[in-house]
């Protein structure tokens, strides 16, 4: 349902300014990162795992949907 749901959302025109806008943040989260002390070095790299995750959202809800259109295959011992 939530595959669906993404790849229904990604029609919409705000899809792409979502997208322009998660791109725009994972660029100044690699200058942050670039620039981070030891305190924040982890924060900023969970920062970016988050925004590429999100980036990468749409493939990941294809292939959900193909792995569940593709029935299991059990193997003949």
């Amino acid at each position: 349902e939530q595959a669906q749901a993404i790849l229904r959302l990604r029609n919409q025109t705000e899809w792409s300014q979502t997208l322009g806008l998660l791109e725009s943040r994972l660029v100044d989260a690699l200058d942050r990162l670039a620039n981070a002390d030891e305190k924040n070095f982890r924060f900023e790299q969970g920062r970016i795992h988050e925004l590429k995750f999100m980036l990468d959202i749409e493939n990941a809800a294809k292939a959900v949907i193909e792995r569940s259109r593709t029935p299991k295959r059990i193997s003949e011992i």
